[in-house]
């Protein structure tokens, strides 16, 4: 499979499970059996990735389906606190 088609997969897998559109950050690098996948959340500035060593693009999806259903994606709230000298 195609890494955009992994994408595509990705994004229905949230459009199903959140009932929402992410129009953010999402992007799969696959290389042999090494799949790379990053979302922009909380930020595409601070991207969420998580890397697989996996058999199949099937057993890859599963894994990421069952991330997505584990944690609430769309219920994650960070800050970044910047320290500033001149305080």
């Amino acid at each position: 499979m195609e890494e955009q088609e992994l994408e595509r997969q990705i994004r229905d897998y949230i459009k199903t499970i959140y009932n929402a559109e992410y129009e953010g950050l999402l992007k799969v690098k696959k290389e042999n059996n090494f799949y790379i996948f990053t979302i922009g959340i909380p930020s595409y500035m601070t991207p969420t990735t998580i890397t697989y060593e996996v058999a199949s693009d099937d057993i890859f999806l599963r894994l990421i389906k069952e991330e997505l259903k584990k944690i609430n994606y769309m219920r994650i709230y960070f800050y970044k606190v910047v320290k500033n000298e001149e305080y």
